[in-house]
Formats: C-alpha cells, sequence, structure tokens
C-alpha cells in the first residue's frame, strides 16, 4: 500500500538504490558478452579502414588488394541467427501455439467456474499482448541464455461507448479503469538482478531485482498522475523538473549492429518547447528531454529502513521507484504468490555456473567465425584467380589505368619510355599457387554442420529437405528423438518461469480481482466471474500451458479409455453407464468445446417471448414507441445475465 514517508525514510531507501544501482553499472562483463552475442546475431562486420576508408576484405592477402569490382564484403555465413531462430519458433510452437495460451482445468463439477476463470484469463492475455512479450523473452533467452519478464498487477483506462436507453440520440462516454497482470520483457541490458544467485532462482530468493527504462514527458507525466491516485507519489515536481540533459546515469546503451541506423540515445526525444512555441528561456523547467525511471523490488526488513507498520523485523518485498538517479517518487509494500519478487528470470541452458554458461547464440559464434573465414578464403582464391598481383614500372604505365575497376580496361602505355624494350619489361605477373584452397568452402560448410550438432537444431527441423526413404514410423521415431535435446531447454523454462508465472496469474485475480462479465472468444458467449466464489475454490484450479497441456493434467486419454470400457462391459454400463453424457462434456470442455450443453433438450434455457398487445380485431400490434423497444431489449438482455450467473452459481454449488 502506497504511503507518504519522512524526509529520512525517504533518504535510507534512496541510499538503499543507489547502492544496488551502483551494483549494477559494475556488471560490465556482461554487457560485453551480450553486446559481441548481438553483433554476430546481425553479422555486423566493419570492413573499412578507420585511416582511408578503405573497404578490406578477408582472407588470403586480402587486405592488400586493391578496391574493385573482386573486392566484395567478406561474407558471414548466418550460423548464429538460424540457431536462434529456430530454437525461438520451437519455444514458441511449444508454448504460444495454443489458444488459449493458459487453459483452465478443473473437476467436473467445477467446470463452470474453470470456464469463466480461463475466459478471464484469455481477456487479460489478449489486453496485455502476453504472445508478443513472451516471444520477446523467448528470443532473450536463447541469445544470451538470461530473459526477464516482470508480471504486474496494473490498470488501464478505456472509453465504452455505450447507448443512452432512456434519452433518444445521445451517445455516452463511459471511462473505466480495466485491471490486469501485465506481461512486461526487460531489456536484458537494463534488468536489475541479485547475482549473488542463480538467475533462476532470483525471483524465488533474491534480494532484489528490477529494470532501467527512458520515458518521455507525456509517459513520465501519465505514471505519476496514476501513482499520485492511490496517495503514495512523493516528490512529484521534482522529478518532473530533473529530465535528462546528457546520457542517463544507470541506462546502458545498445551496441552499433546497423551500418545505416545509428543506436538510439536516452537523450533523443521531441523538442516540445518548438512543438509548443515556446522559447527555452521563457520557462524554467524546459519541454526537451526524457527521464531515467529505475523500478525496483527489494526484500528488506522495514525497520531497517524505517518505514512503519506491521512486522517490520520481517523481510518482505519493497516496490521502489527512483528518477533519475536522484529523486524517490514511490515506495510501497506489496504482496505476491509465495513471496516471489514479480520479476520473473529464464536462464534455459542452466548447469550450475550463472552467467558463465554459453547461450546457443554464444556457443555458435566460434563455428560462424570459422565457416566465414573458410568461405572468405574460397572467395578471395577466386579473385586471386582473375586478378593477381603484379609488378610493374609506374613511369611507363598510369597507376590509376592499371588499377581501374573495368573489368575490360584498356591500358594505354608510353611507347617512348619503353626504350626499345618490350612490354614484359614494364609488366610482370605474380603467378598465383592456389594450392591449399580448393577445399575451403567445402571445408566452411563441414564446420556448419557442426553448429547444428553443437545446438541440436537438424536439417528437417529448420525447414530443409532431408534425402533417403524412410518408412513413416522411421521418420516420426528419428524426428522424436531429435526432439528429445530441444525440449530439455522447454522443461527448464516450464520450471523456472512458467510454473510461478501462472501461479502470479491465478493469485493475482484471487487477490486483487473485481467480479465482471466477460466475453469467450470461442463461444462469444457472456460470462460471469464471481471473484468471491472463486476464491472459495483457490486450490481447485490448475492452469496449463503448452509444454503441460489439459490432455496431461486432466488425463484425458485414460478418460477415455475407460468410456470405451464402459460401453463395452454390460456391468460397468449399469454402473456408470449414466455418467456417460457428463463424461463427454467434461472432455469437451477440457478440448476446448464451448457451450456443449446447448445440444442437450434437458437443460437448455428458453427465453419468454416478448409480450405483445391486440388490436380492436384481436390481432396482435407491436409496440410503435422506441423506447418501449429499448426498455424490452434491456430488459431481455438483464434477464439472460441473470441466468446464466445463476446457472454458473448452481454448477459451482
Amino acid at each position: 500500500m502506497a504511503q507518504q514517508l519522512k524526509p529520512e525514510v525517504q533518504k535510507n531507501i534512496l541510499e538503499l538504490a543507489k547502492f544496488i544501482l551502483s551494483e549494477h553499472r559494475s556488471q560490465t562483463e556482461m554487457w560485453s558478452k551480450m553486446e559481441a552475442i548481438d553483433v554476430a546475431y546481425a553479422r555486423y562486420v566493419t570492413n573499412k579502414d578507420p585511416n582511408n576508408g578503405v573497404v578490406n576484405g578477408e582472407g588470403i592477402d586480402a587486405a592488400t588488394t586493391p578496391v574493385g569490382v573482386f573486392n566484395a564484403p567478406s561474407t558471414t555465413p548466418p550460423v548464429v541467427v538460424s540457431q536462434v531462430d529456430s530454437m525461438v519458433a520451437y519455444l514458441a510452437e511449444v508454448f504460444l501455439s495454443g489458444y488459449p495460451i493458459f487453459p483452465v482445468v478443473s473437476s467436473p463439477s467445477n467446470h463452470g467456474d474453470a470456464e469463466a476463470l480461463e475466459a478471464l484469463l484469455d481477456d487479460h492475455s489478449t489486453l496485455g499482448g502476453y504472445p508478443r512479450e513472451l516471444l520477446m523473452f523467448f528470443r532473450d533467452c536463447i541469445k544470451y541464455n538470461i530473459g526477464a519478464v516482470e508480471a504486474d498487477w496494473t490498470s488501464v483506462d478505456q472509453y465504452q461507448v455505450m447507448d443512452d436507453l432512456l434519452t433518444e440520440d445521445q451517445v455516452s462516454l463511459q471511462k473505466k479503469a480495466v485491471h490486469f497482470t501485465k506481461l512486461k520483457r526487460l531489456d536484458p541490458y537494463n534488468t536489475i538482478r541479485d547475482r549473488n544467485i542463480l538467475p533462476g532462482e532470483c525471483s524465488k530468493d533474491g534480494d532484489y531485482a528490477g529494470y532501467i527504462e527512458i520515458l518521455s514527458k507525456p509517459k513520465m507525466k501519465k505514471y505519476l498522475n496514476k501513482i499520485s491516485l492511490s496517495g503514495g507519489a512523493m516528490n512529484v515536481t521534482k522529478a518532473l523538473e530533473g529530465y535528462i540533459t546528457s546520457d542517463a546515469p544507470n541506462w546502458r546503451i545498445h551496441p552499433q549492429v546497423s551500418e545505416y541506423v545509428a543506436a538510439r540515445k536516452p537523450t533523443s526525444s521531441v523538442d516540445w518547447n518548438a512543438f509548443l512555441g515556446v522559447k527555452s528561456e521563457d520557462t524554467p523547467r524546459g519541454l526537451v528531454g526524457n527521464y531515467e525511471k529505475v523500478t525496483l523490488y527489494v526484500r528488506v526488513s522495514p525497520g531497517d529502513l524505517g518505514m512503519p507498520g506491521p512486522k517490520p523485523n520481517t523481510p518482505q518485498i519493497i516496490k521502489i521507484v527512483v528518477v533519475n538517479g536522484e529523486t524517490l517518487v514511490l515506495a510501497e509494500r506489496m504482496t505476491s504468490a509465495y513471496d516471489y519478487l514479480p520479476i520473473l528470470f529464464g536462464q534455459p541452458q542452466e548447469d550450475g555456473l550463472g552467467e558463465q554458461t554459453q547461450s546457443i547464440a554464444e556457443s555458435s559464434i566460434p563455428i560462424q567465425q570459422a565457416a566465414k573465414t573458410m568461405f572468405n578464403i574460397s572467395f578471395n582464391a577466386a579473385r586471386r584467380a582473375v586478378s593477381d598481383r603484379a609488378l610493374y614500372d609506374s613511369s611507363k604505365i598510369n597507376p590509376r589505368d592499371i588499377n581501374a575497376p573495368v573489368p575490360a580496361a584498356k591500358i594505354p602505355v608510353r611507347v617512348n619510355s619503353l626504350d626499345g624494350q618490350g612490354l614484359d619489361s614494364a609488366y610482370k605477373a605474380i603467378p598465383f599457387d592456389s594450392r591449399g584452397t580448393e577445399n575451403a568452402m567445402a571445408y566452411g560448410m563441414q564446420i556448419v554442420s557442426f553448429g547444428k550438432d553443437l545446438s541440436g537444431l537438424n536439417g528437417p527441423q529448420q525447414g530443409q529437405f532431408q534425402k533417403g526413404n524412410k518408412s513413416v514410423k522411421e521418420w516420426n521415431d528419428t524426428m522424436g528423438g531429435s526432439d528429445n535435446r530441444l525440449r530439455l531447454p522447454a522443461l527448464t523454462l516450464e520450471y523456472q518461469f512458467f510454473v510461478p508465472l501462472k501461479e502470479m496469474l491465478k493469485f493475482n485475480i484471487y487477490q486483487y480481482g473485481e467480479d465482471a462479465i466477460v466475453t469467450s472468444q470461442k463461444s462469444g458467449e457472456e460470462l460471469a466471474v464471481v471473484i468471491s466464489q472463486l476464491r472459495k475454490k483457490v486450490l481447485k484450479f490448475r492452469i496449463a500451458d503448452g509444454y503441460t497441456p489439459k490432455s496431461k493434467l486432466a488425463s484425458t486419454e485414460m478418460i477415455t479409455q475407460l468410456m470405451q470400457l464402459i460401453m463395452q462391459a454390460p456391468i460397468l454400463q449399469q454402473a456408470y453407464g449414466a455418467s456417460l453424457p457428463n463424461m463427454v462434456a467434461h472432455l469437451a470442455q477440457l478440448g476446448g468445446i464451448r457451450g456443449l450443453d446447448e445440444y442437450n433438450p434437458q437443460v437448455m434455457q428458453q427465453v419468454p417471448p416478448p409480450s405483445t398487445q391486440l388490436g380492436p380485431s384481436g390481432d396482435p400490434v407491436q409496440q410503435n414507441t422506441e423506447n418501449a423497444q429499448k426498455d424490452q431489449t434491456l430488459a431481455l438482455r438483464q434477464q439472460a445475465i441473470q441466468l446464466r450467473q445463476q446457472e454458473l452459481i448452481n454448477r459451482g454449488a
């Protein structure tokens, strides 16, 4: 709960944040590692000589070859990017290809509440863009062997256009705060964590975790307004006046990986003075610049900082927000599922060595560099064979003519300067011996194949055709064996990241959620979510994902086999035959089918027809007033919602 703190308490909290930021700035080795990976992933190579700007090649005497049509830039085979993207695609297929991303499993008696909770989670996933954030998280994990996601319960304001049923031709705008768990992928360069423990254990056992971001003035103003509503915002005016005028003190800029676009600096922003027509000397605060916002989740005893509240000597999680490294704007206690820090880390290649463990991208860098060298040896050998080195007399042949980049150049010769000697005295070619370079390209391809053995990603898994005749069973057995290595990082991420994430998503709804009516994305019907009712069954719902789908959690294969046994055995039919329709409905719900009860005539709900009026002749006539029609439509809609809510309550009971 956000609260105003005394100046001496604010000073203690700010000193703690500065100490953590100082520790964060010391991780230069990890930054160097990530920069090397990004350069290799982008295949960014600068071949220009910084002294004269000449593009140099790579390989056999490439640096001494003059600029021309035969001196193309060095070629880097796409080893790192292919390995990374193939593994990211596999993880995306496992965790993000299903719908919904996080299904809910429960017993048959609670399948109505499970369906409502699943629809609510699906609504949060759509509102928060979970697939996009998780996809970037997967890429970070494969590139750097570490990725982070913040799971924060927050709100977003939405404007809803509603027809006013009481007044004709009037439309009203209603502003409503929608609460949900926001998943935010964190930039690895600007993610803060406790480095004394393994990345996968930071959320559970770490003392702190956080991140740094750059906000523009409108974004910072919007954030400060939001936290001010809770009454916990501090030093707002000071924070707005202290925008960045130079490089951010703690934010790490990304490496240069493009010849055309420079890495964006933290001071790049909109000139609001020029936009609003205000001179910079006319306003003391200025409107140009960005803000460095540092968000920290710290596990500390409030009594050590002087913070008031219950249990001051018990370590608790405190959220701290600092602007530009100098201004404290928020410090509040928070609770989370299982006392986890709300920043989850993933390390798919985990062997207990922490940051030293190589990622898939890092382990592919030597393979890519070796293959690059062999490829360029082959290219430069071909160039030497076509345009080799030679000796010539510059007094008889103009150097500009002999080094012309034209493939069929006509070189003029000063005949009078030959002194009766032949042209051989003015130009002498140096023979080129290509022995030892004939197989350079084949060696390079062999090195590339080593990279596939290193990562476990073979050709068919990357969409390549595999020669050879195999039966369907042989092919499935072969591909099944190759998937075993790929499932290792997926299994690691499942228990490092997704298991605590699913618990956070569920318990955030139980703890902070409100009653709502959501629309099922599969059936389109409205479902009532009663939080008080879900809290009574907090341990009866399990959330599945791509690695542990519903079929595993609910044992659908075993249920199907039992149904077959019941239909084949008369004794079982007498005992369990009446339960077959409910088993079919349960399997349908687990399989994602919605509204199966509507096909059962025994439980179909009939909505009474609208009332009619009789005319003078006894024939029914329609109501002519629009207000009556609107009132009737509203009453029917409310009646349908009440019937649905009562049905869900009866099922839960």
